[in-house]
C-alpha cells in the first residue's frame, strides 16, 4: 500500500479553481490540520470494534469518529486494532503509542490529523499514524544477516551502520518476523509493510528480497546477474531495451536478491533491541536497481510513488475561496511497452470506482527514467466524489495472484494528499474554509466492509461527522445530481 517515501502530506491549501458563484446560505466550520506527537490516546467504547477515540496532538484533543479507518504505513486499522498492542490479541487499556502511556514509547509516535471544528469539538476525517513521516535512511548494504533478515547499511566498507530489518510477518521478502533468529525481537505488526503490494522493490517496482541463506529458493541468486556492477537488466528472455539486457533463467515470479554493495533507501520505525541499541523495523525499502520484465510477459510489476487528489468544495456565500479537483499520479512499471490504467476507488466499498485514463491508459516513458508514468488531470470538474485509494493496473495483464501474495500488474495505494479549499480574501472570516468531507463519499455514506482484528465490520457514516456546514455532497453542474449519488 505504501512506498518508501519520507512524507505523506496532508494539504489544507494549494488551489487552482476560483469559486465566485453564490450558494445556499450555510455557516462554514473552520478546518484544521495537526501534525505532531501523540500525547494522549483513549478509546471511547473499548468493546466496540469501530469505536470512536480521542487523540491529543499539539496539546489539542481531537475526536476520531466511530468507523474512521486510520492509515498506517502498510495497512488500514481501526482505533480498537491499535489498542491490541504490537502483536495483536486482546484490547488493552493503552495503545503504547502515546507519550502519556505507561510505559511511554521509547520513540514518540506521530499523527497527522485533518478535519473540521464543529462547535467546540475538533473532529477528524483523515488520520495517519507513523513514527516520523519525514524520516528516511539510505546508504550502501555493508553486510547481510539472512537468519535475522537484517541489513547493515551505511558508508561503503565501514564497520558501523544502521541495522535494518523488514517488518514482514508473511516472509514475502525474506525471513518472516516470527521465524528463526528473527523471532527473538518481535516487531510491531501495526507498522508492518503492505502485504498486498510491493513496498520493497527496485526503482522500477520489481520486488527485491533479503536471502535467508545460501540457496534460498524464494530469493534465488539467479535473479541477479553474476557481475556485481550489473544493476540494470531485464528479468526475462527478451530485453525491455538495449541498456537492460535480458537475464537468462531469471524467474520474474520471485524477487531479486539484495547484495552487499547495493544502495538502498528505507523507511520504518525505530525499535529497541533489548541490548541498548535500536533496529529500524522497515515498512518500505527501495534499491537503486533498474530491473525490468520482458515486453508483454507475465508477471509484470507496477508501483505508485505519488498520488494526490483535490476535494473541490461547494462554496459559501460568506466566504470567497478557491478549490481544485485535480488529480496527480507518479508511478513506475517494469514493462514500458504496455499502458497503465489509473482508477480512483474505495477499497472494500467501491472497487470499480472511476477510471481517470479510460481504456487507453497512460503510456510509460521510453526515454529517461524508463518505465515511469505520470499525469496531472487538471481542475476541470465542478464536483468530484473523493476516494480513499488510487489504483494502477497494467492494461492487458490478467492480474494473476502470485504464490507470494502479490498481484501481477496491480498496485493500490491510499491517496497520499488531499487538497482542500483555501480562502482567497484574507481576514474575511478570520479562518480557513472547511474541508468538504461531505464529498468523501466513503465517510459520508459509509457502506462496504472492513476486516478488523475483531472480524468483518460493516462500515457506516462517521459518527460524529466532521461537518463542513453543507448538509450534502456538492451538486454536479446545476444539479439536482450530487457527487455522492449512487453508485459513488
Amino acid at each position: 500500500m505504501t512506498t518508501p517515501k519520507p512524507a505523506i502530506q496532508i494539504a489544507c491549501c494549494a488551489a487552482l479553481v476560483l469559486a465566485a458563484a453564490s450558494a445556499v446560505a450555510q455557516t462554514p466550520n473552520p478546518s484544521f490540520t495537526l501534525i505532531g506527537h501523540i500525547e494522549r490516546f483513549t478509546l471511547t467504547t473499548p468493546g466496540d470494534p469501530l469505536s470512536a477515540a480521542t487523540m491529543t496532538v499539539r496539546g489539542i484533543p481531537v475526536t476520531l469518529p466511530r468507523s474512521l479507518l486510520l492509515t498506517m504505513p502498510g495497512q488500514y486499522l481501526t482505533a480498537q486494532d491499535l489498542f491490541r498492542g504490537p502483536q495483536g490479541g486482546a484490547v488493552q487499556g493503552a495503545s503504547g503509542l502515546a507519550l502519556a502511556d505507561t510505559p511511554a514509547p521509547h520513540v514518540a509516535f506521530e499523527a497527522e490529523l485533518q478535519g473540521n471544528i464543529v462547535g467546540d469539538q475538533y473532529i477528524a476525517g483523515v488520520a495517519r499514524i507513523n513514527q516520523g513521516a519525514l524520516h528516511i535512511g539510505n546508504g550502501v548494504i555493508q553486510a547481510i544477516d539472512g537468519a535475522r533478515g537484517e541489513l547493515r547499511v551505511g558508508a561503503p566498507g565501514a564497520a558501523a551502520g544502521a541495522r535494518v530489518r523488514l517488518n514482514d510477518p508473511d516472509g514475502i521478502y525474506g525471513q518472516a518476523n516470527g521465524a528463526g533468529a528473527k523471532a527473538a525481537l518481535p516487531l510491531d505488526q501495526r507498522f508492518q509493510l503492505d502485504p498486498d503490494n510491493s513496498p520493497v522493490h527496485a526503482r522500477t517496482g520489481f520486488p527485491v528480497c533479503i536471502p535467508r541463506g545460501a540457496g534460498d529458493a524464494q530469493c534465488p541468486a539467479g535473479n541477479r546477474p553474476t557481475a556485481p556492477a550489473a544493476k540494470r537488466f531485464t528479468c526475462g528472455a527478451a530485453a525491455a531495451e538495449p541498456l537492460a539486457p535480458a537475464l537468462a533463467g531469471c524467474d520474474a515470479r520471485l524477487p531479486a536478491p539484495l547484495r552487499v554493495g547495493d544502495h538502498v533507501a528505507y523507511v520504518g520505525m525505530l525499535q529497541a533491541d533489548g541490548a541498548g541499541g535500536f533496529v529500524v523495523a522497515a515498512h518500505g525499502l527501495e534499491a537503486e536497481l533498474g530491473i525490468y520484465t520482458s515486453p508483454g510477459t507475465e508477471p509484470v510489476y507496477v508501483y505508485i510513488e505519488e498520488a494526490l487528489m483535490g476535494t473541490v468544495g461547494e462554496i459559501f456565500p460568506t466566504l470567497q475561496q478557491e478549490e481544485t479537483s485535480r488529480v496527480r499520479i507518479v508511478g513506475f512499471s517494469t514493462d514500458p511497452s504496455r499502458p497503465v490504467e489509473v482508477r480512483l476507488i474505495d477499497s472494500g466499498r467501491n472497487e470499480t470506482g472511476t477510471s481517470l485514463t479510460g481504456p487507453a491508459g497512460l503510456q510509460p516513458s521510453n526515454g529517461a527514467q524508463l518505465g515511469r508514468f505520470r499525469n496531472t488531470w487538471p481542475a476541470k470538474d465542478n464536483a468530484r466524489a473523493v476516494r480513499r485509494d488510487i489504483l494502477a493496473r497494467v492494461i492487458g495483464s490478467p492480474n494473476a495472484k502470485l504464490a507470494n501474495g502479490l498481484t501481477s500488474g496491480l498496485y493500490v495505494a491510499p491517496i497520499g494528499e488531499y487538497i482542500g479549499p483555501e480562502a482567497t480574501r484574507f481576514g474575511d472570516l478570520g479562518r480557513q474554509p472547511p474541508m468538504p468531507f461531505e464529498n468523501f463519499c466513503f465517510l459520508a455514506k459509509g457502506g462496504g466492509t472492513f476486516d478488523s482484528a475483531a472480524g468483518t465490520q460493516n462500515m457506516i457514516r462517521l459518527e460524529p461527522f466532521p461537518e463542513s456546514g453543507h448538509a450534502d455532497a456538492q451538486p454536479v453542474g446545476a444539479g439536482p445530481a450530487r457527487a455522492c449519488d449512487a453508485p459513488s
